[in-house]
């Protein structure tokens, strides 16, 4: 409830009054005290203080991360300022600057941080002076409602524009070495271990190795990151809870194993505590290397957790310790929890928990006699069984954000979670280990093999279309109780109160009956735009939309990129005439005889020209240069059930917040 607090503060049209949320603190506070003696009201009131606190705590944030942002798109002859990190990105360079002069912008509206992208590698670290020419714009807004939105995460980390420089026509500035920060420190040695792997390994090799030993991505190229989203093995790039856990794990195992030999420390130190200190320094250097992203930070806290529950002697593996790392996480960065990282984490995280402490628990314990073959089969059994909980519980959460789920990742996963955890990890371990005395092309030529068996497959599984369920993109409303329900399920462990999850189940039911896909979609830069045939569901577009925009639209609407030419088509006309459920649709850039088009047409779309008012005897509904520019980009719902046509606009549906600059405003 402290989530779905910061959810709904999220989810509402603007920044409400501060004054609302600690009235509600203060009136759920009293409700506490009144209700302390009766555990079912105490509880029921304990709910609404948890999301009045999860929603204070981002108006909290909101308040420590203010800063300007662009309003509209500058081409700017100087823009100077210090280079905070450097992220090579296929064949490009992208730069996070905290500018000190932007040309053209006066001080006080600069933007604390914005992200450049440079044609190229360069040679830079953090802490160097970047000075050059440079086109930069506004946080990027969903292009239709419904779409992802970047902009959000990007202001939570500080970033007011986005942009990139204007030819090669930039200098940077090596920083004096003395005085640096921890953050530059740590970016610096993030590029110096990349640089010793792209020496070592091939490139796709390298690209993976990246990923998994400091969370770097970018050499990653697109075919195989979707060939690893296709085929369940994502995951795998995205430091997580099997990446902190097999590190931690094999410091902690090590260092014991090392330890126990030397008789004069095992028989009079406590071994154990040091070796669990030694996997939390491992962990918190993985940590830092790794750019702490939320699966990284929340991997981090619970393997902490862990270890620490090593030093005081108690129980570690827990419900509680999912909680305490959600908490912890939610505290650090609210707006996580809207992210499909954050979600698909804590779903696969507390449904492994609470099913291993639960029946589970007792298919784990193997007893000392028994044969390797048999520990051997149950350990493959038990990872069958997990895939297969994580892809029931993770399908929600993935069809709602990509459109897709993957069938065949249980099968893949069978394969990639041994290699990562008997031969990838304690290969990343070594290196990490041998890199400074410049031994690291030992354990990177051991890990090679493993890394190519990695990429082949994830391209034998990706090549495997009927593998792959497309879905079209499910409402927030409906996904969001489902989640809760499964949640509320798997805390609690009496059934009275179990029983109650089908509340929201039937609420999302119900919801299902009165949300409805949009049939067209309009962009609000003013180019592209997509009909669907409510019949069928194919989708026609226009003759020159940009291959982002269709990947994003066909993903939404469930549309295998294999089946594209069966089921997309395209308008090449300066004029499109469209016939919906008895409604006739034109869709034009421009258009030169409004008269006609009133007499003809129910629904008109012009991008790039205002509609003259007073055109039309008739209401058709009009989306044009006025809408799209004022208000960004629009979903138009043809009628229903003798409803009339209506639209909804980016404005409608992301509200007023400070990373959503529509019009100039």
């Amino acid at each position: 409830f402290f989530g779905l607090g910061q959810a709904i503060f999220l989810s509402l049209h603007a920044r409400p009054f501060a004054a609302y949320l600690v009235a509600g603190l203060i009136a759920s506070a009293f409700g506490l005290w009144l209700s302390r003696q009766r555990i079912i009201p105490f509880f029921t009131v304990l709910m609404l203080f948890a999301t009045f606190a999860g929603a204070s705590l981002v108006q909290f944030h909101l308040y420590l991360v203010q800063a300007p942002t662009l309003k509209k798109p500058v081409y700017t002859a100087s823009l100077i300022g210090a280079i905070v990190s450097v992220e090579p990105r296929d064949g490009r360079t992208r730069l996070v600057i905290a500018p000190s002069l932007i040309d053209g912008i006066k001080n006080a509206d600069v933007p604390a941080k914005i992200r450049i992208s440079l044609q190229g590698a360069i040679h830079a670290v953090p802490g160097d002076i970047f000075s050059g020419k440079a086109k930069l714009f506004p946080l990027g807004v969903p292009e239709t409602p419904g779409d992802p939105d970047f902009a959000r995460a990007l202001y939570f980390d500080g970033i007011g524009g986005t942009g990139f420089a204007l030819g090669r026509n930039y200098q940077i500035e090596p920083k004096n070495r003395a005085g640096t920060s921890l953050l530059e420190a740590t970016g610096r040695l993030r590029l110096a271990i990349m640089a010793r792997i792209n020496q070592t390994l091939p490139e796709l090799q390298a690209g993976l190795a990246n990923a998994i030993l400091v969370g770097e991505r970018g050499g990653v190229p697109p075919e195989l990151a979707e060939d690893l989203r296709k085929s369940g093995l994502a995951h795998l790039l995205a430091i997580s809870g099997l990446h902190m856990g097999l590190l931690c794990g094999v410091v902690f195992f090590v260092a014991r194993l090392v330890l126990s030999m030397i008789p004069a420390i095992a028989l009079r130190y406590p071994i154990k505590k040091w070796s669990a200190v030694a996997g939390f320094m491992v962990g918190a250097l993985y940590l830092l290397l790794s750019g702490a992203t939320v699966p990284t930070q929340r991997a981090f806290v619970m393997t902490a957790i862990v270890l620490f529950a090593v030093l005081v002697d108690r129980r570690a593996i827990s419900l509680r310790l999912v909680a305490i790392a959600a908490l912890v996480v939610m505290v650090v960065r609210p707006d996580a929890v809207l992210g499909a990282s954050f979600q698909l984490s804590f779903a696969a995280v507390t449904v492994l928990v609470a099913f291993y402490q639960g029946p589970g628990a007792k298919w784990m314990a193997t007893g000392r006699d028994v044969a390797a073959w048999e520990r051997a089969g149950r350990y493959f059994g038990l990872l069958l069984i997990t895939g297969v909980m994580v892809t029931a519980i993770t399908a929600p959460i993935i069809g709602f954000h990509f459109g897709r789920v993957s069938l065949l990742g249980v099968l893949a996963n069978l394969v990639a979670i041994p290699l990562m955890a008997l031969w990838i990890m304690p290969c990343i371990v070594a290196t990490l280990v041998f890199m400074p005395f410049g031994l690291e092309v030992v354990p990177l030529t051991i890990l090679s093999p493993a890394l190519e068996i990695l990429i082949h497959l994830a391209r034998l599984v990706a090549g495997q279309d009927w593998g792959l369920w497309y879905v079209a993109r499910p409402s927030a409303m409906v996904v969001a109780p489902i989640l809760l329900a499964l949640l509320w399920g798997v805390i609690w462990r009496k059934w009275p109160v179990r029983g109650l999850a089908m509340v929201p189940v039937l609420g999302a039911i119900g919801t299902m009956f009165f949300v409805y896909q949009p049939d067209i979609l309009v962009g609000g830069s003013q180019k592209d735009w997509v009909i669907r045939n409510p019949v069928n569901g194919t989708l026609v577009f226009n003759g020159k939309i940009s291959s982002f925009h269709r990947s994003i639209w066909m993903s939404r609407f469930g549309i295998n990129p294999s089946k594209a030419v069966m089921q997309t088509d395209r308008c090449g006309e300066s004029v499109c005439w469209f016939e919906r459920n008895g409604q006739r649709i034109v869709i034009a850039e421009t258009i030169d005889d409004p008269f006609y088009i009133c007499r003809h047409a129910d629904i008109i779309v012009v991008l790039k020209q205002d509609f003259p008012k007073g055109a039309c005897k008739t209401r058709p509904l009009i989306i044009d240069d006025d809408v799209l520019w004022w208000q960004g980009g629009a979903a138009a719902f043809l009628p229903v059930k003798g409803e009339p046509a209506m639209y909804r606009t980016v404005r409608d549906t992301s509200g007023y917040w400070p990373w959503i600059s529509i019009g100039g405003r």
